[in-house]
């Protein structure tokens, strides 16, 4: 899980969508390829959960809000929950909420305040409900969750 292996780095070459340091936005942002965010955003941040959807959010960007992108790296401020294929937390970076992921690399020098949780094992199998998601044992009544 933290070794260094020969999966693929996440393409940051291209980017379909620029949101600059000086942008500031209030509600929700979704975008289909990628995306760049250095400015702030008070809101959720939804990107393609295909290969090829990546979100890098600039070491100047806060983000208020859950983000969800199949590959995601972070040198910013994160204060929500963050659901991702493939997640990369630079130097630098701030995130408070909780992670979802598959595949996460985390560098020397970011900060985390927040839980970790492994969407599946290396065989594929679930092993956690990502947020807004529900679990095949809850469901919802009229007296509240049920649990299995």
């Amino acid at each position: 899980m933290f070794s260094r292996s020969s999966r693929n780095p996440i393409q940051t070459e291209t980017l379909a969508t620029l949101i600059d340091s000086t942008v500031s936005i209030r509600g929700d942002v979704s975008f289909d390829k990628s995306a760049r965010i250095d400015g702030s955003v008070k809101g959720n941040v939804v990107g393609s959960k295909t290969k090829g959807g990546t979100l890098i959010v600039g070491a100047t960007a806060v983000i208020k809000g859950n983000v969800t992108c199949h590959s995601v790296v972070v040198l910013g401020r994160v204060e929500g929950d963050i659901e991702s294929s493939q997640l990369e937390i630079r130097s630098g970076a701030t995130l408070l909420g909780d992670i979802f992921y598959d595949v996460i690399e985390i560098h020397q020098g970011s900060s985390i305040n927040g839980r970790m949780v492994r969407k599946s094992d290396p065989q594929g199998t679930p092993q956690a409900t990502p947020p807004g998601a529900t679990s095949p044992t809850e469901s919802s009544t009229e007296n509240g969750p049920m649990r299995g």
